[in-house]
């Protein structure tokens, strides 16, 4: 298993969102690797591509893009579905995004850049209506069982969300093929914006402000929260080696790698204070932002 310790995010991945064309260049490749005609050009909306890529929801599906080209994918906690375009341009056989929240009607989404809502007037019975081998499913993973058998399934910082990981996990072992592959992005709870609240970036902070004051610089992390609290209910507040462990039960780690949080997710905030209120974690514990993790299946 290679462990990378990641400085920053890809180069190519930063500017990806810049450069459009790319896209436009992988649509022969989409059609190509579907089996389809250039006389079915309209499959894929391309439309809805440019909206993908202008929120940001085609930069996970290119990162993923060595373990998903001419598999077929499932995406667990998939949101409103528009990485699932990304994995068709980059040559997945098939998509089928399964989440709860799944709104078929709805074609409001959050941007991954921004979080701010909008409607983008494509809505998930609309994508599938126009494109083959792409299906979005309201429900949970352990649904899909029995149904059909996928060689990748993907969670885009959906993991921190789980409050029963390895219970998810095992329903994900069960959809997949042998030699099949985990692949997650998880977001650390205990880094300065793990809590999920208001302040997420610095250029949000405001000390002055009452609510921010239970979660700023590590604050959410002493606080009692109530119990239907979104912090508690929402978020499982595991540690990175605990995420670890709990993969480790039904998959093999081939791949892992930590990223650091940016000046702007408070990296250089960490003070000793703050450090000796909490003796049992690492600075690591504070420090890295999210962990990446590529996994083989258990025979």
């Amino acid at each position: 298993m290679a462990r990378i310790e990641s400085r920053s995010p890809d180069f190519k991945l930063r500017l990806m969102d810049r450069w459009p064309v790319y896209y436009w260049r992988r649509y022969p490749h989409f059609l190509k690797a579907n089996d389809w005609s250039f006389s079915r050009v309209n499959a894929l909306p391309l439309p809805a591509v440019q909206q993908a890529l202008e929120l940001g929801y085609l930069r996970w599906p290119k990162a993923l893009a060595p373990w998903c080209q001419g598999k077929d994918v499932v995406d667990v906690g998939c949101g409103m579905g528009l990485h699932g375009l990304g994995f068709l341009l980059e040559g997945a056989r098939s998509y089928t995004g399964v989440d709860p929240l799944i709104k078929p009607k709805s074609g409001v989404l959050k941007s991954l850049h921004s979080g701010k809502r909008l409607d983008c007037g494509w809505t998930p019975e609309m994508l599938m209506e126009r494109i083959d081998r792409f299906r979005m499913i309201r429900g949970i993973s352990n649904e899909l069982e029995g149904r059909r058998l996928f060689d990748v399934a993907t969670l885009h910082n959906a993991t921190e969300h789980l409050t029963d990981l390895a219970g998810v996990f095992a329903s994900v072992a069960r959809l997949l093929r042998p030699g099949g592959r985990l692949i997650f992005s998880h977001h650390n709870w205990f880094s300065w914006n793990g809590h999920h609240q208001e302040p997420k970036t610095i250029g949000r902070l405001d000390l002055t402000n009452p609510v921010q004051q239970r979660f700023a610089d590590w604050a959410h992390l002493d606080g009692t929260h109530p119990p239907d609290h979104y912090v508690m209910t929402k978020l499982n507040r595991l540690r990175l080696e605990e995420v670890r462990a709990i993969t480790g039960q039904y998959f093999e780690i081939e791949l892992e790698r930590t990223t650091p949080s940016t000046p702007n997710q408070g990296a250089g905030r960490l003070t000793g204070a703050i450090h000796a209120r909490h003796p049992e974690l690492t600075a690591a514990d504070f420090t890295t932002q999210s962990l990446f993790c590529v996994a083989r299946l258990k025979t």
